[in-house]
């Protein structure tokens, strides 16, 4: 079974459009890392050409995304990059990653290609022995318009779907950036899932004090409490304290920024 999050990426400098792939472990760090990646070629459009004379150091960038709270908590986190089919960048390799995208070539992946990718890693059996399931929780839209850049976020939790969009305008001053929006939004969907996990946490209460509020899947149910153990008790309160800085986080992006939320800011 391969679980992941996968995210593509369509990136022009009017010459020349660079099909690129993310994928991670969590929805927060692939945005990290798509955001790494779109920086880097606002800066560089040949970053992705054949033996650049400055390639990037993708380990340390993506070693600067992770926080002390993943590190200690989410020891399975990790990511990759791909472009044109080829693996650029990968914390773990995996074949039959490898094998996806080497023929999906940054495209959207339909049924198809993966029975084609993955048929060659379970013996001697056709694709049709292969059955594909989609289990999506959590979409990300990113869409450039000109006059500001929008992000759509859809989940389904529970049971329960709910979404939200968020909207960063130009200003005289500064334009909106893809790879801020990108770090702007894995923060506010950290924040969520954070509060979340705070919610259903045994023995965890809300820092932020009241009942069990939305995310962007509704309401959640809450677990009937008892007494966490010491590795739990830890997490919950590194949860805590990393959820208030990424609020800090959020709130100084919306100050320095025109952000407009639809249907509302959901509650982090």
């Amino acid at each position: 079974m391969l679980k992941s999050n996968r995210l593509t990426m369509d990136m022009s400098d009017g010459d020349r459009t660079i099909g690129a792939v993310v994928r991670g472990h969590n929805i927060s760090g692939t945005l990290r890392l798509a955001a790494a990646v779109a920086e880097r070629f606002l800066r560089d459009p040949g970053v992705f050409e054949p033996d650049p004379p400055y390639p990037p150091d993708w380990t340390a960038l993506w070693n600067r995304k992770v926080s002390s709270y993943e590190r200690r908590f989410n020891r399975d986190n990790w990511a990759s990059l791909h472009v044109g089919g080829q693996t650029v960048f990968a914390t773990h390799d995996s074949d039959t990653v490898r094998a996806i995208e080497k023929l999906a070539e940054g495209a959207d992946l339909d049924e198809k290609t993966l029975r084609a990718a993955t048929s060659g890693l379970f013996g001697d059996i056709t694709s049709d022995d292969i059955v594909v399931q989609h289990d999506s929780q959590t979409a990300v839209v990113f869409t450039p318009f000109p006059d500001y850049l929008r992000a759509a976020v859809l989940e389904r939790k529970g049971g329960r779907t709910g979404s939200f969009s968020v909207a960063v305008r130009h200003s005289e001053q500064h334009q909106a950036r893809p790879n801020t929006v990108l770090t702007f939004c894995a923060d506010v969907i950290e924040c969520l899932n954070l509060r979340q996990f705070l919610e259903r946490a045994p023995g965890a209460t809300d820092p932020a004090g009241g009942p069990a509020s939305a995310g962007p899947s509704g309401p959640q149910e809450t677990v009937p409490q008892g007494k966490p153990d010491a590795g739990l008790i830890q997490q919950i309160e590194a949860a805590k304290t990393r959820r208030r800085e990424l609020s800090q986080y959020v709130e100084g992006f919306e100050h320095a920024n025109r952000v407009q939320y639809r249907p509302e800011r959901p509650n982090l």
